[in-house]
Protein backbone atom coordinates (compact mmCIF):
# COMPACT_ATOMS: atom_id res chain seq x y z
CA UNK A 1 0.00 0.00 0.00
CA UNK A 2 1.42 3.72 -0.87
CA UNK A 3 0.14 6.98 0.41
CA UNK A 4 -0.05 9.20 -2.39
CA UNK A 5 -1.90 12.22 -1.04
CA UNK A 6 -3.14 13.61 2.17
CA UNK A 7 -5.71 16.34 2.35
CA UNK A 8 -5.98 17.77 6.01
CA UNK A 9 -9.03 19.78 5.98
CA UNK A 10 -8.98 20.65 9.58
CA UNK A 11 -6.85 18.90 11.88
CA UNK A 12 -4.90 19.72 14.80
CA UNK A 13 -3.81 23.63 13.89
CA UNK A 14 -3.32 22.64 10.13
CA UNK A 15 -5.92 23.76 8.16
CA UNK A 16 -6.70 23.26 4.05
CA UNK A 17 -3.29 21.55 3.93
CA UNK A 18 -2.09 19.19 0.57
CA UNK A 19 0.69 16.96 0.92
CA UNK A 20 1.32 14.63 -1.99
CA UNK A 21 4.07 11.78 -1.88
CA UNK A 22 5.80 9.40 -4.33
CA UNK A 23 7.58 6.47 -3.92
CA UNK A 24 10.74 5.80 -2.06
CA UNK A 25 12.27 7.87 0.69
CA UNK A 26 9.84 10.87 1.30
CA UNK A 27 12.16 13.46 3.80
CA UNK A 28 9.49 15.91 5.36
CA UNK A 29 11.31 18.47 7.28
CA UNK A 30 10.45 21.14 9.62
CA UNK A 31 11.60 23.39 12.77
CA UNK A 32 9.80 21.88 15.47
CA UNK A 33 6.49 22.65 16.17
CA UNK A 34 5.74 22.94 12.14
CA UNK A 35 3.13 19.97 12.40
CA UNK A 36 5.66 16.63 11.61
CA UNK A 37 3.96 14.88 14.36
CA UNK A 38 0.33 16.11 13.50
CA UNK A 39 0.42 14.73 10.25
CA UNK A 40 1.78 11.31 11.55
CA UNK A 41 -1.09 11.34 13.73
CA UNK A 42 -3.37 12.27 11.07
CA UNK A 43 -1.90 9.68 8.86
CA UNK A 44 -2.72 6.92 11.50
CA UNK A 45 -6.17 8.61 12.62
CA UNK A 46 -7.34 8.61 8.99
CA UNK A 47 -5.96 4.62 8.34
CA UNK A 48 -7.58 3.37 11.98
CA UNK A 49 -9.73 6.16 13.00
CA UNK A 50 -9.60 7.81 16.35
CA UNK A 51 -11.43 5.94 20.06
CA UNK A 52 -12.06 8.89 22.31
CA UNK A 53 -10.85 7.91 25.57
CA UNK A 54 -13.22 7.58 29.10
CA UNK A 55 -13.56 10.00 32.27
CA UNK A 56 -10.65 12.17 32.78
CA UNK A 57 -8.30 10.41 30.14
CA UNK A 58 -11.05 12.10 27.33
CA UNK A 59 -8.93 15.52 28.54
CA UNK A 60 -5.49 14.02 27.20
CA UNK A 61 -6.08 11.35 24.86
CA UNK A 62 -5.20 12.21 20.84
CA UNK A 63 -8.90 13.10 20.03
CA UNK A 64 -8.75 15.88 22.49
CA UNK A 65 -5.31 16.71 21.84
CA UNK A 66 -5.93 17.21 17.85
CA UNK A 67 -9.24 18.52 17.88
CA UNK A 68 -9.52 22.16 16.19
CA UNK A 69 -9.61 24.75 18.10
CA UNK A 70 -11.76 26.93 15.29
CA UNK A 71 -15.02 24.90 14.13
CA UNK A 72 -14.51 22.05 16.19
CA UNK A 73 -17.37 20.28 14.03
CA UNK A 74 -15.47 20.36 11.06
CA UNK A 75 -12.81 18.15 12.31
CA UNK A 76 -12.04 16.14 8.72
CA UNK A 77 -9.40 15.15 6.09
CA UNK A 78 -8.99 12.83 2.96
CA UNK A 79 -6.84 10.17 2.24
CA UNK A 80 -5.67 8.78 -1.49
CA UNK A 81 -3.90 5.67 -1.66
CA UNK A 82 -2.91 2.84 -3.71
CA UNK A 83 -3.43 -0.74 -2.98
CA UNK A 84 -3.61 -3.79 -4.78
CA UNK A 85 -3.12 -1.89 -8.37
CA UNK A 86 -6.20 0.66 -7.59
CA UNK A 87 -6.68 4.18 -6.22
CA UNK A 88 -9.01 4.76 -3.18
CA UNK A 89 -10.43 8.08 -1.35
CA UNK A 90 -10.55 7.44 2.00
CA UNK A 91 -12.71 10.60 3.62
CA UNK A 92 -13.26 11.07 7.13
CA UNK A 93 -15.03 13.45 9.61
CA UNK A 94 -13.85 13.02 13.40
CA UNK A 95 -16.81 15.32 14.78
CA UNK A 96 -18.29 14.72 18.14
CA UNK A 97 -21.77 14.73 16.54
CA UNK A 98 -21.56 13.99 12.91
CA UNK A 99 -18.47 11.10 12.55
CA UNK A 100 -18.57 9.30 9.79
CA UNK A 101 -15.83 7.68 7.07
CA UNK A 102 -16.68 7.19 3.62
CA UNK A 103 -14.45 5.00 0.78
CA UNK A 104 -14.56 5.30 -2.96
CA UNK A 105 -12.44 3.12 -5.59
CA UNK A 106 -11.11 6.06 -8.00
CA UNK A 107 -10.37 3.14 -10.43
CA UNK A 108 -13.72 2.14 -11.23
CA UNK A 109 -16.00 3.76 -8.66
CA UNK A 110 -16.92 0.86 -6.60
CA UNK A 111 -17.99 2.45 -3.07
CA UNK A 112 -17.14 0.34 -0.17
CA UNK A 113 -17.76 0.59 3.05
CA UNK A 114 -15.16 1.43 6.32
CA UNK A 115 -17.56 -0.45 8.81
CA UNK A 116 -18.30 -3.30 7.05
CA UNK A 117 -14.11 -3.83 6.63
CA UNK A 118 -13.28 -3.18 3.13
CA UNK A 119 -10.42 -0.61 4.73
CA UNK A 120 -9.41 -2.99 6.85
CA UNK A 121 -8.97 -5.32 3.70
CA UNK A 122 -7.26 -3.12 1.73
CA UNK A 123 -4.47 -2.66 5.14
CA UNK A 124 -4.25 -6.48 5.09
CA UNK A 125 -5.88 -7.19 7.84
CA UNK A 126 -3.54 -5.20 9.72
CA UNK A 127 -4.61 -3.80 13.49
CA UNK A 128 -3.73 -0.53 14.78
CA UNK A 129 -1.23 -2.00 17.11
CA UNK A 130 0.49 -4.13 14.68
CA UNK A 131 0.83 -0.77 12.63
CA UNK A 132 1.96 0.83 15.98
CA UNK A 133 4.61 -1.31 16.38
CA UNK A 134 6.36 -2.00 13.03
CA UNK A 135 5.09 0.50 10.43
CA UNK A 136 5.13 3.73 12.25
CA UNK A 137 7.36 4.91 14.42
CA UNK A 138 6.99 7.55 16.78
CA UNK A 139 9.75 10.17 18.45
CA UNK A 140 12.00 7.87 20.78
CA UNK A 141 9.77 5.13 20.40
CA UNK A 142 12.68 2.83 18.39
CA UNK A 143 11.58 0.17 20.92
CA UNK A 144 8.29 -2.31 21.02
CA UNK A 145 5.74 -2.17 22.99
CA UNK A 146 4.39 -5.03 25.40
CA UNK A 147 1.13 -5.49 22.41
CA UNK A 148 3.49 -6.33 20.05
CA UNK A 149 4.29 -10.20 21.42
CA UNK A 150 1.18 -10.49 22.22
CA UNK A 151 0.09 -9.85 18.21
CA UNK A 152 2.99 -12.30 17.75
CA UNK A 153 2.35 -15.03 19.62
CA UNK A 154 -1.31 -14.89 18.09
CA UNK A 155 0.14 -14.78 14.77
CA UNK A 156 2.54 -17.87 15.59
CA UNK A 157 -0.08 -19.69 16.43
CA UNK A 158 -2.82 -18.83 14.09
CA UNK A 159 -0.22 -19.10 10.77
CA UNK A 160 -1.35 -21.87 8.86
CA UNK A 161 1.44 -21.80 6.11
CA UNK A 162 -0.56 -19.21 3.59
CA UNK A 163 0.25 -15.56 3.54
CA UNK A 164 -2.11 -14.22 5.40
CA UNK A 165 -2.28 -16.65 8.50
CA UNK A 166 -6.16 -17.07 7.88
CA UNK A 167 -6.55 -19.27 10.65
CA UNK A 168 -7.00 -17.55 13.83
CA UNK A 169 -5.69 -20.43 16.60
CA UNK A 170 -6.85 -18.52 19.42
CA UNK A 171 -10.56 -17.62 18.06
CA UNK A 172 -11.07 -21.20 17.25
CA UNK A 173 -10.20 -22.68 20.36
CA UNK A 174 -12.11 -20.51 21.72
CA UNK A 175 -14.88 -21.21 19.73
CA UNK A 176 -14.49 -24.97 20.26
CA UNK A 177 -14.35 -23.95 24.14
CA UNK A 178 -17.67 -22.23 23.76
CA UNK A 179 -19.57 -24.84 21.54
CA UNK A 180 -18.16 -27.42 24.29
CA UNK A 181 -19.54 -25.57 26.85
CA UNK A 182 -23.14 -25.02 25.46
CA UNK A 183 -22.82 -28.57 24.37
CA UNK A 184 -22.32 -29.89 28.34
CA UNK A 185 -25.13 -27.48 29.35
CA UNK A 186 -27.32 -28.90 26.79
CA UNK A 187 -26.32 -32.51 27.58
CA UNK A 188 -27.19 -31.35 31.50
CA UNK A 189 -30.40 -30.36 30.51
CA UNK A 190 -31.34 -33.06 28.21
CA UNK A 191 -30.59 -35.63 30.55
CA UNK A 192 -31.96 -33.83 33.43
CA UNK A 193 -35.20 -33.68 31.40
CA UNK A 194 -35.16 -36.80 30.34
CA UNK A 195 -34.47 -38.86 33.11
CA UNK A 196 -37.42 -36.38 34.93
CA UNK A 197 -39.64 -36.95 32.74
CA UNK A 198 -38.36 -40.89 32.80
CA UNK A 199 -39.35 -40.68 36.42
CA UNK A 200 -42.81 -39.45 35.47
CA UNK A 201 -43.48 -41.90 33.11
CA UNK A 202 -42.09 -44.89 35.14
CA UNK A 203 -44.87 -43.56 38.18
CA UNK A 204 -47.56 -43.19 35.79
CA UNK A 205 -47.01 -46.32 33.99
CA UNK A 206 -47.02 -48.30 37.53
CA UNK A 207 -50.38 -46.59 38.70
CA UNK A 208 -52.22 -47.16 35.41
CA UNK A 209 -50.79 -50.81 35.51
CA UNK A 210 -52.36 -51.24 38.93
CA UNK A 211 -55.61 -49.38 37.95
CA UNK A 212 -55.92 -51.72 35.14
CA UNK A 213 -55.29 -55.26 37.04
CA UNK A 214 -57.52 -53.38 39.48
CA UNK A 215 -60.38 -52.82 36.69
CA UNK A 216 -59.85 -56.99 35.40
CA UNK A 217 -60.20 -57.82 38.49
CA UNK A 218 -63.02 -55.62 39.26
CA UNK A 219 -64.94 -56.71 36.07
CA UNK A 220 -63.96 -60.40 36.50
CA UNK A 221 -66.32 -60.11 39.54
CA UNK A 222 -68.82 -58.42 38.54
CA UNK A 223 -68.97 -61.10 35.62
CA UNK A 224 -69.02 -63.70 38.42
CA UNK A 225 -71.72 -61.84 40.66
CA UNK A 226 -73.79 -61.45 37.48
CA UNK A 227 -73.61 -64.67 36.45
CA UNK A 228 -74.60 -66.03 40.39
CA UNK A 229 -77.11 -63.67 40.59
CA UNK A 230 -78.77 -65.07 37.11
CA UNK A 231 -78.42 -68.84 38.07
CA UNK A 232 -79.92 -67.72 41.99
CA UNK A 233 -82.97 -65.63 40.36
CA UNK A 234 -83.74 -68.53 37.55
CA UNK A 235 -85.94 -70.26 39.09
CA UNK A 236 -88.15 -67.47 41.25
CA UNK A 237 -88.25 -65.62 37.93
CA UNK A 238 -89.61 -68.46 36.06
CA UNK A 239 -91.79 -69.47 38.73
CA UNK A 240 -92.94 -65.29 39.29
CA UNK A 241 -93.63 -65.99 35.07
CA UNK A 242 -95.99 -68.57 35.95
CA UNK A 243 -97.85 -67.09 38.93
CA UNK A 244 -98.52 -64.10 36.60
CA UNK A 245 -100.10 -66.59 34.17
CA UNK A 246 -101.71 -68.02 36.99
CA UNK A 247 -102.71 -65.12 38.72
CA UNK A 248 -104.31 -64.03 35.19
CA UNK A 249 -106.38 -66.85 34.87
CA UNK A 250 -107.05 -66.76 38.74
CA UNK A 251 -108.85 -63.09 37.65
CA UNK A 252 -110.74 -64.67 34.50
CA UNK A 253 -111.79 -67.19 36.80
CA UNK A 254 -113.06 -64.98 40.07
CA UNK A 255 -114.16 -63.22 37.58
CA UNK A 256 -116.25 -65.98 36.33
CA UNK A 257 -116.78 -67.23 39.56
CA UNK A 258 -118.28 -63.96 40.77
CA UNK A 259 -120.54 -63.90 37.07
CA UNK A 260 -121.86 -67.33 38.12
CA UNK A 261 -122.56 -66.55 41.48
CA UNK A 262 -124.20 -63.20 40.87
CA UNK A 263 -126.06 -64.98 38.19
CA UNK A 264 -126.81 -67.51 41.03
CA UNK A 265 -127.92 -65.12 42.86
CA UNK A 266 -130.22 -63.46 40.57
CA UNK A 267 -131.98 -66.89 40.24
CA UNK A 268 -132.08 -67.37 43.91
CA UNK A 269 -133.37 -64.39 44.65
CA UNK A 270 -136.55 -64.90 41.67
CA UNK A 271 -137.23 -68.03 43.87
CA UNK A 272 -136.31 -66.29 47.41
CA UNK A 273 -139.45 -64.35 46.79
CA UNK A 274 -141.60 -67.72 45.35
CA UNK A 275 -140.43 -70.01 48.93
CA UNK A 276 -142.82 -69.75 51.70
CA UNK A 277 -140.32 -71.87 53.98
CA UNK A 278 -138.55 -69.18 55.79
CA UNK A 279 -135.79 -71.99 56.70
CA UNK A 280 -135.40 -72.53 52.82
CA UNK A 281 -134.42 -69.24 52.05
CA UNK A 282 -132.24 -68.60 55.00
CA UNK A 283 -130.27 -71.79 53.61
CA UNK A 284 -130.27 -70.65 50.08
CA UNK A 285 -129.02 -67.22 51.37
CA UNK A 286 -126.50 -68.60 53.28
CA UNK A 287 -125.54 -71.21 50.15
CA UNK A 288 -124.86 -68.08 48.13
CA UNK A 289 -122.89 -66.12 50.17
CA UNK A 290 -120.33 -68.84 50.74
CA UNK A 291 -120.23 -69.18 47.39
CA UNK A 292 -119.23 -65.36 47.12
CA UNK A 293 -116.76 -65.92 49.73
CA UNK A 294 -115.30 -69.17 48.38
CA UNK A 295 -114.63 -67.30 44.91
CA UNK A 296 -112.89 -63.58 46.82
CA UNK A 297 -110.91 -65.52 49.11
CA UNK A 298 -109.41 -67.63 46.01
CA UNK A 299 -108.78 -64.11 44.42
CA UNK A 300 -106.62 -62.72 47.27
CA UNK A 301 -104.71 -65.84 48.00
CA UNK A 302 -103.73 -65.91 44.21
CA UNK A 303 -102.20 -62.19 44.35
CA UNK A 304 -101.18 -61.90 47.61
CA UNK A 305 -98.76 -64.77 46.24
CA UNK A 306 -97.59 -63.69 43.20
CA UNK A 307 -97.10 -60.68 45.02
CA UNK A 308 -94.71 -62.08 47.83
CA UNK A 309 -92.92 -63.49 44.93
CA UNK A 310 -92.47 -60.03 42.80
CA UNK A 311 -91.53 -57.49 45.52
CA UNK A 312 -87.81 -57.23 44.22
CA UNK A 313 -87.81 -56.08 40.79
CA UNK A 314 -85.56 -58.82 40.22
CA UNK A 315 -84.87 -58.18 36.00
CA UNK A 316 -84.60 -54.74 36.99
CA UNK A 317 -81.40 -55.67 39.08
CA UNK A 318 -79.80 -58.20 36.40
CA UNK A 319 -80.14 -55.15 34.04
CA UNK A 320 -78.02 -52.96 36.46
CA UNK A 321 -75.26 -55.55 37.18
CA UNK A 322 -75.30 -55.97 33.54
CA UNK A 323 -74.57 -52.02 33.51
CA UNK A 324 -72.28 -52.09 35.75
CA UNK A 325 -70.61 -54.45 33.73
CA UNK A 326 -70.35 -53.01 30.69
CA UNK A 327 -68.96 -50.17 32.48
CA UNK A 328 -66.18 -51.41 33.90
CA UNK A 329 -65.07 -52.81 30.30
CA UNK A 330 -65.54 -49.32 28.96
CA UNK A 331 -63.68 -48.10 31.42
CA UNK A 332 -60.98 -50.84 31.35
CA UNK A 333 -60.39 -49.93 27.78
CA UNK A 334 -59.49 -46.66 28.56
CA UNK A 335 -57.50 -47.90 30.43
CA UNK A 336 -56.11 -49.89 28.61
CA UNK A 337 -55.32 -47.12 25.44
CA UNK A 338 -54.18 -45.06 28.32
CA UNK A 339 -51.42 -47.59 29.64
CA UNK A 340 -50.26 -48.26 25.39
CA UNK A 341 -49.81 -44.68 25.16
CA UNK A 342 -47.85 -44.19 28.25
CA UNK A 343 -46.15 -47.37 27.16
CA UNK A 344 -45.40 -45.85 23.56
CA UNK A 345 -44.22 -42.63 24.82
CA UNK A 346 -41.87 -44.44 27.45
CA UNK A 347 -40.47 -46.45 24.22
CA UNK A 348 -39.30 -42.81 22.47
CA UNK A 349 -38.15 -41.58 25.53
CA UNK A 350 -35.48 -44.47 26.11
CA UNK A 351 -34.68 -44.01 22.67
CA UNK A 352 -34.13 -39.97 23.04
CA UNK A 353 -31.93 -41.14 25.43
CA UNK A 354 -29.58 -42.47 23.07
CA UNK A 355 -29.15 -38.63 22.29
CA UNK A 356 -26.65 -38.55 24.94
CA UNK A 357 -24.75 -40.77 23.28
CA UNK A 358 -24.73 -38.51 20.02
CA UNK A 359 -23.99 -35.72 22.84
CA UNK A 360 -20.99 -37.27 24.53
CA UNK A 361 -19.44 -38.00 21.00
CA UNK A 362 -19.57 -34.40 19.86
CA UNK A 363 -17.98 -33.34 22.68
CA UNK A 364 -15.44 -35.99 22.46
CA UNK A 365 -14.71 -34.55 18.95
CA UNK A 366 -14.40 -31.45 20.16
CA UNK A 367 -11.48 -32.07 22.75
CA UNK A 368 -9.88 -34.43 20.06
CA UNK A 369 -10.04 -30.99 17.25
CA UNK A 370 -8.88 -28.98 20.15
CA UNK A 371 -6.02 -31.07 21.00
CA UNK A 372 -5.22 -31.66 17.73
CA UNK A 373 -5.20 -27.40 16.79
CA UNK A 374 -3.21 -26.86 19.93
CA UNK A 375 -0.82 -29.77 18.43
CA UNK A 376 -0.56 -27.56 15.06
CA UNK A 377 -0.14 -24.44 16.47
CA UNK A 378 3.47 -25.36 18.46
CA UNK A 379 4.50 -26.07 15.19
CA UNK A 380 3.60 -23.35 13.50
CA UNK A 381 4.68 -21.04 16.31
CA UNK A 382 8.09 -22.98 15.84
CA UNK A 383 8.21 -22.56 12.23
CA UNK A 384 7.21 -19.05 12.06
CA UNK A 385 9.48 -18.03 15.60
CA UNK A 386 12.07 -19.21 13.39
CA UNK A 387 11.02 -17.38 10.22
CA UNK A 388 10.78 -14.18 11.99
CA UNK A 389 14.31 -14.62 13.92
CA UNK A 390 15.81 -15.19 10.10
CA UNK A 391 14.64 -12.23 8.88
CA UNK A 392 15.67 -10.15 11.88
CA UNK A 393 19.03 -11.56 12.27
CA UNK A 394 19.34 -10.90 8.42
CA UNK A 395 18.27 -7.30 9.16
CA UNK A 396 20.52 -6.46 12.16
CA UNK A 397 23.24 -8.32 10.45
CA UNK A 398 23.06 -5.54 7.25
CA UNK A 399 22.48 -2.50 9.88
CA UNK A 400 25.58 -3.64 11.63
CA UNK A 401 27.63 -4.26 8.59
CA UNK A 402 28.11 -7.98 10.24
CA UNK A 403 29.08 -7.48 13.24
CA UNK A 404 25.98 -9.08 14.78
CA UNK A 405 25.28 -12.36 12.90
CA UNK A 406 21.95 -14.07 14.77
CA UNK A 407 19.30 -12.78 16.88
CA UNK A 408 17.95 -15.20 20.16
CA UNK A 409 14.49 -13.88 21.05
CA UNK A 410 12.29 -16.07 23.52
CA UNK A 411 7.94 -15.61 23.00
CA UNK A 412 8.08 -12.34 25.28
CA UNK A 413 10.36 -10.92 22.53
CA UNK A 414 13.18 -10.82 24.99
CA UNK A 415 16.39 -10.30 22.27
CA UNK A 416 20.07 -11.94 22.70
CA UNK A 417 22.69 -11.12 20.33
CA UNK A 418 25.22 -13.36 18.78
CA UNK A 419 28.39 -11.85 17.37
CA UNK A 420 30.82 -14.34 15.64
CA UNK A 421 32.73 -14.87 18.89
CA UNK A 422 29.90 -14.90 21.91
CA UNK A 423 26.19 -14.49 23.10
CA UNK A 424 25.52 -10.36 24.21
CA UNK A 425 22.28 -9.73 25.89
CA UNK A 426 20.76 -6.70 24.57
CA UNK A 427 21.07 -4.98 27.92
CA UNK A 428 24.79 -4.83 27.85
CA UNK A 429 25.28 -3.37 24.21
CA UNK A 430 25.04 0.48 23.59
CA UNK A 431 21.67 2.34 23.10
CA UNK A 432 22.23 2.72 19.08
CA UNK A 433 22.98 -1.14 18.56
CA UNK A 434 19.84 -1.60 20.86
CA UNK A 435 17.70 0.71 18.68
CA UNK A 436 18.79 -1.02 16.13
CA UNK A 437 18.26 -4.39 16.83
CA UNK A 438 14.59 -2.91 17.94
CA UNK A 439 14.34 -1.33 14.81
CA UNK A 440 15.34 -5.32 12.75
CA UNK A 441 12.64 -6.51 15.31
CA UNK A 442 10.14 -4.15 13.66
CA UNK A 443 11.01 -4.61 10.14
CA UNK A 444 10.93 -8.50 10.25
CA UNK A 445 7.82 -8.38 12.19
CA UNK A 446 6.16 -5.98 9.64
CA UNK A 447 7.26 -8.65 7.49
CA UNK A 448 5.45 -11.66 9.06
CA UNK A 449 2.47 -9.62 10.21
CA UNK A 450 1.62 -7.39 6.88
CA UNK A 451 2.15 -10.38 4.49
CA UNK A 452 2.22 -8.72 0.48
CA UNK A 453 0.19 -5.66 1.58
CA UNK A 454 3.30 -3.84 3.11
CA UNK A 455 2.49 -1.14 4.59
CA UNK A 456 4.57 2.71 4.54
CA UNK A 457 7.52 2.94 6.81
CA UNK A 458 6.74 6.52 8.88
CA UNK A 459 9.71 7.09 11.01
CA UNK A 460 8.82 10.39 13.05
CA UNK A 461 12.68 11.90 14.16
CA UNK A 462 13.61 8.01 15.09
CA UNK A 463 17.15 8.43 14.79
CA UNK A 464 18.06 10.36 17.57
CA UNK A 465 20.21 7.81 19.04
CA UNK A 466 22.02 6.86 15.89
CA UNK A 467 25.49 7.74 14.86
CA UNK A 468 26.23 8.55 11.07
CA UNK A 469 27.22 4.98 10.27
CA UNK A 470 24.33 3.67 11.83
CA UNK A 471 22.33 6.19 9.81
CA UNK A 472 23.77 5.57 6.52
CA UNK A 473 23.02 2.07 6.78
CA UNK A 474 19.65 2.31 8.24
CA UNK A 475 18.80 4.47 5.15
CA UNK A 476 20.57 2.22 2.66
CA UNK A 477 18.51 -0.64 3.82
CA UNK A 478 15.41 1.06 3.66
CA UNK A 479 16.08 2.40 -0.13
CA UNK A 480 16.77 -1.34 -0.72
CA UNK A 481 14.02 -2.96 1.24
CA UNK A 482 10.97 -0.66 1.74
CA UNK A 483 8.75 0.83 -1.36
CA UNK A 484 7.66 4.46 0.60
CA UNK A 485 9.60 5.63 3.38
CA UNK A 486 7.96 8.65 5.16
CA UNK A 487 10.74 9.90 7.17
CA UNK A 488 9.99 13.34 9.62
CA UNK A 489 12.72 14.93 10.67
CA UNK A 490 14.04 18.69 12.40
CA UNK A 491 17.74 18.01 11.33
CA UNK A 492 19.58 18.14 7.80
CA UNK A 493 21.91 14.84 8.91
CA UNK A 494 19.18 12.67 6.79
CA UNK A 495 19.05 14.48 3.83
CA UNK A 496 22.91 15.15 3.97
CA UNK A 497 23.14 11.15 4.24
CA UNK A 498 20.84 10.11 1.65
CA UNK A 499 22.69 13.28 -0.94
CA UNK A 500 25.83 11.68 0.45
CA UNK A 501 24.84 7.79 -0.90
CA UNK A 502 23.12 9.37 -3.94
CA UNK A 503 19.61 7.87 -2.92
CA UNK A 504 16.97 9.36 -4.41
CA UNK A 505 14.37 10.83 -2.44
CA UNK A 506 11.53 13.73 -2.29
CA UNK A 507 11.74 16.76 -0.17
CA UNK A 508 8.65 18.01 1.36
CA UNK A 509 9.19 21.10 3.67
CA UNK A 510 6.06 21.85 6.65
Amino acid sequence: MKIEKLEIRNFGKMQNRTLEFSDGIQLISGENESGKSTVHTFIRSMLFGMTRGRGRAAKNDVYSRYEPWENPAYYAGEMVLESGGKRFRLTRNFGRQNANAKLVCLTDGEVLSVEDGDLSMLLGGVSEIVYDNTASIGQLKGRTEEGLADELRNYMANYQGSSDGELDVAAALDLLKQKRKRLEQEQKKTLAGLEKRKEELETKISVFTEEYRQSEENLQQAKEQMKRDIYQKDVPIERVRKMKKESRKSRKWGAACVALAGFLLFLCILQFFHIDSLLTRTGLGLAIAALLYLAYSLFRHRKTEVEQVVTEPEEQAIRRQQWNVDRLKQELGQKQTVLSNLQSEYEELCISMTEKDHLQEELDALSLAGETIQSLSVQMQSRIGDRLKQQMSKTLSSLTNGRYLQVNMDENLRIGLHTADEYVPLEQVSRGTIEQAYFALRMAAMDVLCGEEELPVILDESFAFYDENRLKETLKWLAENRTQVLLFTCQKREEEALSEMGIPYRKIVL
